[in-house]
């Protein structure tokens, strides 16, 4: 199949044609959606590894959310994450840790829900099974998270969450 595509060539004459450049926001997301598809084996690796510092922005692109709620569940205090960022380190173990949790629970989101939007979607309006808060809230401990899954483990069997 072959597509056709508008002639976007530079007007000036001697100007070069140059690639569009592709949007950081769709790359931050791609970059957290890799997480999310990532084997738990890959991911339990990449977070003894450290995982990047702007994986919190690219969390934040991808759930819709901003920067700061993200900061606020992983526990990452913003001149750290700053530092980080700036110096090309990855996050701590800790760190790490909770931001694989929120893609982990994201990934069950979306295996339930059946959709990357879907997912977001109900990670962040407040759900009446869980009093009315927002799934995305309560991930901020492991058991808290456990609670998410398991609302979601019983929507997929139709009880009612």
């Amino acid at each position: 199949m072959t597509i056709a595509l508008a002639d976007k060539s530079p007007s000036k004459p001697g100007a070069s044609a140059k690639r569009p450049p592709r949007h950081a926001a769709a790359r931050a997301k791609q970059l957290f959606r890799g997480l999310i598809d990532s084997p738990l084996t890959d991911m339990a690796r990449d977070v003894r590894r450290g995982l990047p510092a702007q994986m919190v922005d690219a969390a934040a692109d991808y759930l819709q959310v901003s920067k700061s709620e993200i900061m606020a569940i992983t526990e990452v205090k913003a001149a750290s994450l700053s530092r980080w960022t700036r110096e090309g380190q990855m996050l701590p173990l800790g760190e790490s840790d909770r931001l694989a949790r929120v893609a982990r629970v994201a990934r069950v989101a979306r295996q339930v829900l059946g959709s990357d939007e879907e997912a977001v979607l109900w990670l962040n309006t407040p759900v009446p099974a869980l009093g009315n808060v927002k799934p995305l809230s309560l991930l901020t401990s492991d058991a808290s998270s456990r609670i998410v899954e398991d609302t979601l483990a019983r929507a997929a069997a139709g009880v009612y969450a």
